[in-house]
């Protein structure tokens, strides 16, 4: 009898979820997403060491690469963002 009880709550909320989709306009991806079956993708992390000679770098987050082991982190750090190779045009003032 629990069971039954059971079964019937779960139809009711599956109906209600079903007009609920279709009064908001939710999509298959939204309501995937809600549920949790569907995590959003990590953006991946700036840099901020460099090795001069190999030219690989370092974020700072895991395990410490094999160039940088036992050394001081401060000689290999990044201390300024890179800026595109052709600046960009002012906007002129009016």
């Amino acid at each position: 009898m629990l069971e039954e009880t059971r079964q019937r709550e779960k139809l009711a909320k599956l109906e209600q979820l079903a007009k609920d989709v279709q009064e908001y306009d939710i999509s298959e991806l939204e309501l995937l997403r809600a549920a949790g079956f569907i995590k959003p993708k990590r953006t991946p992390v700036q840099a901020k060491f460099y090795n001069p000679e190999t030219g690989q770098t370092w974020s700072g987050r895991g395990q410490r690469p094999q160039w940088i082991v036992g050394k001081n982190l401060d000689d290999y750090r990044i201390r300024e963002t890179p800026q595109p190779w052709w600046p960009e045009r002012s906007k002129p003032k009016p």
